[in-house]
């Protein structure tokens, strides 16, 4: 039996998915935003009701067509008399939030919470009540949201479910397969390897081997791109596996793409996908992912579902910018989430430090193993020395009197009563930021 192990909110998915893309879809990345609302309302839970758990852990196993799935996760809340499992969720708008939870039983967000619930009837054989308990992250106004958990409708979901996962599974797997018959004849791009790049391979196939990080200079000219992704490619498809490559400047992707159609030209059938930023490949003026606001994000996932779109993507040897752009325009929807579409298929995945070392990522789940792969992703980090820089921007704050000394003169055009306040905020800021001089 094949192990395949989800997280609910992987699991608990409509199916076919439709949709828009926004703030509250059910199908976006996993964000750090909302924790301290969270840990709030479990504290005031717990301390009026001794018998309330929070973070419980729930799980099942489930059989499909030579498969075993593991689905886990953990309710924010459960209380024990009457038994009733509790989701918070924050927003800045909760009333949106809470139409969207009421109108339709099938957003993500109802299916993971009645499958908690599924959950729970299976171990105790009792229907817990199930509650959104919804808060604003503006005002911290509350309201709570009851949905009911039937269990024949639940089930006939979680038929078609089990079968799209199956489906899933098995194009998981050929894909891992792909890889491996191509790791086993895969020739170096060049017939005559240039001085260096021999002992470079060798190094670098050596490290691997040793499972060891590795840092390594070269000197310009001999060929260290080509040099590096040989042998980390050859070593992770024969895990099933991909390299992902990443540059601190997008005008670098061309080096790595290069490379890769020397591959594609020795015949191997090597994919590669080249990220580009939303703010370079977004169709609108300003790329705020709103269906109101931008026709590429409204109705996004039924269109891809509707049009073929993945089936479409998968066919495709070599993706970049253009062929997301043309599709996009062609049939309507963002470009940007096209390109993570795609991700799982490309052996080579170019993109920018972001990607992989921020720490709010569009390829939250990049590194997670499929079916038929065996361990990660080889990680190849271009112009490594540039990394200390960049990672000090994502994970330290920065005051800049400067940029607040700006906004002193925009402040003398507020209206009285918030002009004083807002200068009052400025010049504490001010202060603090002289403190730590």
């Amino acid at each position: 039996m094949k192990i395949v192990s989800l997280a609910v909110g992987q699991f608990a998915l409509p199916v076919p998915r439709l949709g828009s893309i926004e703030s509250h879809s059910g199908y976006g990345r996993s964000s750090m935003d909302g924790q301290e609302i969270h840990l709030r309302v479990q504290q005031a839970r717990a301390k009026a009701d001794s018998e309330y758990q929070s973070e419980v852990a729930m799980n099942h196993e489930f059989e499909r067509g030579g498969f075993l799935f593991k689905v886990g996760g953990r309710v924010d809340g459960l209380f024990a008399d009457p038994p009733r499992i509790e989701e918070i969720k924050s927003s800045f708008n909760i009333s949106d939030l809470e139409e969207k939870l009421s109108e339709n039983g099938d957003h993500p967000y109802c299916l993971q919470l009645k499958t908690y619930g599924y959950f729970y009837w299976l171990a105790h054989q009792a229907i817990p009540k199930l509650n959104f308990h919804l808060v604003s992250s503006r005002s911290f106004s509350s309201q709570d949201v009851r949905i009911k958990l039937d269990i024949d409708e639940y089930e006939e979901w979680l038929d078609r479910r089990l079968d799209e996962l199956v489906e899933e599974a098995k194009q998981s797997e050929a894909r891992s397969a792909k890889r491996q018959k191509i790791a086993k004849s895969f020739p170096f791009p060049f017939e005559n390897p240039r001085p260096g790049q021999i002992e470079l391979i060798a190094t670098v196939e050596k490290g691997m081997l040793e499972d060891t990080r590795m840092l390594i200079q070269a000197p310009t000219g001999l060929g260290k791109t080509a040099g590096v992704l040989y042998p980390a490619l050859k070593e992770a498809m024969s895990r099933g596996q991909r390299v992902v490559y990443v540059t601190p400047k997008n005008s670098q992707h061309s080096v790595a793409e290069d490379a890769v159609e020397r591959f594609q030209d020795t015949g191997s059938k090597v994919k590669s996908l080249t990220v580009t930023a939303k703010s370079k490949i977004c169709f609108k003026n300003e790329p705020l992912c709103k269906p109101d606001y931008c026709e590429f994000a409204k109705d996004y996932y039924t269109k891809v579902h509707e049009y073929g779109l993945k089936g479409i993507l998968a066919k495709k040897k070599k993706l970049t910018s253009r062929v997301f752009k043309t599709l996009g325009e062609e049939y309507q929807v963002c470009p940007f989430e096209l390109q993570l579409e795609a991700a799982q298929e490309a052996e080579v995945v170019i993109c920018d430090y972001n990607y992989v070392f921020a720490p709010r990522t569009a390829f939250g789940n990049m590194g997670a193993s499929s079916i038929g792969q065996e361990g990660k992703p080889n990680l190849i980090v271009d112009e490594a020395h540039n990394l200390y820089s960049r990672a000090m921007g994502y994970y330290s704050p920065e005051l800049s009197s400067i940029t607040l000394e700006r906004m002193r003169t925009a402040m003398q055009e507020l209206p009285l009563t918030f002009r004083m306040e807002a200068l009052k905020l400025l010049n504490s800021c001010l202060e603090t930021i002289g403190a730590c001089r």
